[in-house]
Order: C-alpha cells, then sequence, then structure tokens
C-alpha cells in the first residue's frame, strides 16, 4: 500500500513539475509575444508618421508645381505669340524644366527614405502610395502639355 501511495505522490510531483515547465514556457512566450507587438506598433506609429509627412510634402511640392505652371504661363502670354521670342521662351523652359528636375529629385530622395520594411498592420499605407504616384503621372502629363 505504501509503495502505491508513494508511486502516486510521485507521478504527481512529476505531473506538477511538467505544468510548472509548461506555465513558464507559455509565461516566455506571451512575454515574447507582448514585446514583438509593442515594437510592431511602435514601427507603424513611426511609418504613420513619417507618411503624414510625405503627404504634406507631396501636397508643398504640387501647390509649388502648381505656381511654377502659373508663372511659365505668365511669361509666355507675356511674350506673344510664340514665333516672335522663340529663344526666350525655351530658355523659360529649360529652367522650368531644371526647377521641376530639381524638385523631382528631392521628392524621390525622400519617397526612398521612407520605403522601409513595414509590417502586415500598415498594408493601408500601399493605397495612399498608389495615390501618390497617380498624382505624380498626373503632373507629368501637365508638364508634358506645357512643353
Amino acid at each position: 500500500r505504501e509503495k502505491l501511495s508513494v508511486a502516486r505522490l510521485q507521478r504527481e510531483v512529476a505531473q506538477s513539475k511538467s505544468e510548472g515547465a509548461m506555465r513558464e514556457k507559455l509565461i516566455h512566450e506571451l512575454e515574447e509575444e507582448r514585446h514583438l507587438r509593442l515594437e510592431s506598433e511602435k514601427r507603424l506609429r513611426e511609418v504613420t508618421l513619417e507618411s503624414e509627412r510625405s503627404r504634406a510634402q507631396m501636397r508643398g511640392l504640387q501647390e509649388q508645381f502648381s505656381r511654377m505652371e502659373e508663372t511659365v504661363r505668365n511669361l509666355l502670354q507675356s511674350q506673344g505669340s510664340p514665333g516672335q521670342n522663340g529663344e526666350g521662351t525655351v530658355n523659360i523652359m529649360k529652367v522650368y524644366q531644371e526647377k521641376l528636375s530639381e524638385d523631382s529629385r528631392k521628392c524621390k530622395e525622400g519617397m526612398e527614405k521612407i520605403h522601409m520594411p513595414v509590417d502586415e498592420d500598415s498594408r493601408s499605407e500601399s493605397s495612399s502610395t498608389e495615390e501618390e504616384k497617380e498624382k505624380t503621372k498626373l503632373l507629368l502629363e501637365r508638364l508634358k502639355a506645357l512643353e
């Protein structure tokens, strides 16, 4: 009878030790998951903030582009018909293209700084990237029309 009792107690001790080890393992995994979640949330906040900065920069560039377009139109109108002063128009367009390419380069550099691997939580940012690509395409079409 004592042997059965000792064997039963040993089984209970072994079972309790294995449950304790499993509990420790689960707690460790839980802490690891919590840490990863906090890191992901931090990255998401950073990417969101950078995205807002990029949108503001894009709006500024679009406004500047519109002002430059208007300036070119005004200069072309003030010079009269295109045949009168073709060289002046070419110079204006060169200056305009240089300024536009400089702004485009700055925008691309800004966008390259932003492009970083992002976790699944920030997939909604891809739709805004598509919008920005569409806006860039429209701006390029406007430039071609001006040329």
